[in-house]
């Protein structure tokens, strides 16, 4: 008789979270996010600048990077061409994983092909894959072909363990460089300049931004100041006071109105917060444009 040889799992795939294949828009960005599992990116197309931890790395078309569980991570478009991204979020306590962590790759035809089969399973096991960003609802393998979802995850294994064996194939680590440092800073200074902007009706805080954005308030206030020349919380003023000079010239709206509209705790503050940014008083500025 022939004993039987047990298999060696080296790598073992517990579950997927999320599976999405976004078309962006050249200005495509999303604020800096972790959670407590590994998320893979594969840029199909484009380019993608991906910030982790506070280091930016380029994407190019054919590259995929894997951010490890609890890693602060954001991806902004390169503001010149559109891009395809495949995501793919799943849990592997397996701890050959190490070998992913601050490493990009760059995919030979059959690594693509890999996860052009683990694209078209995870079709049959959801009916569909998600495009729309805005989507989080939970995965569904309620339309699951006969073994799909199991596919899925032998496919993704295969790539894996495609990825390590070829580990020649594995780009520098991704390193503290000047370079890297400052893709990372103007792009978080423009994911905070665009958070400042969505937010412009609120009372956001530096603390609040600091929370948003995974920063200390030393390293937030200083690289903020050496890409715009003001603190953070000086251009948010700056961008409330020229939201109020707007709303005063459509004149929909009493002064006092705007100060409310705009989180001021007073209207005295407004006309002081005003009249330092623009000379004059708001009634004033009300007065010149008529």
């Amino acid at each position: 008789m022939f004993d039987m040889q047990s298999v060696n799992n080296e790598i073992e795939i517990k579950g997927f979270h999320s599976i999405y294949y976004f078309e962006f828009s050249k200005d495509f960005f999303h604020d800096p996010e972790q959670h407590p599992f590994w998320e893979m990116v594969y840029v199909d197309s484009g380019n993608v600048n991906a910030i982790t931890n506070g280091i930016g790395c380029m994407l190019t078309q054919g590259q995929v990077i894997f951010h490890e569980p609890m890693e602060i991570h954001a991806h902004i478009s390169d503001r010149r061409s559109t891009n395809n991204m495949l995501v793919v979020s799943f849990t592997c306590d397996s701890e050959i994983m190490r070998c992913f962590k601050g490493k990009t790759f760059t995919l030979d035809k059959t690594s693509k092909l890999l996860l052009s089969l683990f694209l078209e399973e995870a079709k049959n096991a959801l009916g569909s894959v998600p495009s729309d960003y805005t989507n989080r609802n939970n995965l569904s393998f309620s339309t699951d072909v006969f073994g799909s979802s199991q596919l899925m995850q032998c496919h993704f294994t295969e790539f894996l363990i495609k990825l390590i064996r070829t580990g020649g194939a594995l780009s520098a680590d991704v390193l503290p460089s000047k370079k890297s440092r400052d893709i990372a800073n103007n792009s978080l200074c423009e994911l905070m300049c665009e958070y400042m902007k969505r937010n412009i009706y609120s009372q956001l805080t530096l603390k609040d931004l600091c929370s948003h954005f995974f920063l200390g308030k030393t390293q937030l206030c200083k690289f903020f100041r050496e890409w715009t020349g003001e603190s953070p919380m000086e251009y948010y003023m700056s961008l409330k006071i020229t939201e109020a000079k707007k709303l005063l010239r459509e004149k929909k709206y009493s002064v006092s109105q705007i100060s409310d509209m705009l989180g001021y705790s007073s209207i005295h503050n407004f006309s002081r917060a005003f009249k330092k940014a623009a000379g004059i008083s708001p009634t004033a500025y009300v007065k010149s444009i008529l």
